[in-house]
């Protein structure tokens, strides 16, 4: 599970929404690869900006630190609930960027480890390496 950092800035959350944040955000974690997913952690600000614009003024904003690299998405829109669907979806193609990047295919892990076991084999042809070659 990710660990969620979640602030409220302008804006009274009440449980509904803070669970669904931690729903929604937290099964990010699906689209990592195994090895990450212990040390993410995502940074959630959700604000009500009533400077910004009528149908921008519910601001979501999530910040995922990975190893390596940091997943950023921002939205606005007319409610909340809404603001964090489009940004769930951002950090979600985001997420399987990352892992498409970090995560090699299996068939080419396979041929990769065949190749390694092939070099460190011993000769098993009963010839002494050391010695020379009888003509």
């Amino acid at each position: 599970m990710i660990k969620l950092d979640i602030n409220f800035r302008n804006y009274e959350p009440d449980d509904k929404l803070r669970d669904y944040v931690q729903d929604k955000i937290g099964a990010i974690d699906k689209y990592l690869p195994r090895a990450v997913r212990s040390n993410a952690s995502a940074h959630i600000m959700l604000l009500d900006d009533p400077n910004g614009r009528e149908h921008n003024r519910f601001v979501c904003e999530v910040v995922m630190d990975l190893p390596g690299e940091q997943l950023v998405a921002k939205d606005g829109t007319v409610n909340m609930y809404a603001a964090v669907d489009i940004v769930e979806a951002k950090i979600k193609a985001q997420a399987r960027s990352y892992k498409e990047k970090h995560v090699s295919e299996p068939r080419r892990a396979r041929m990769l480890s065949r190749f390694v076991r092939r070099e460190s084999e011993p000769d098993v042809g009963g010839v002494d390496a050391g010695a020379p070659a009888a003509e």
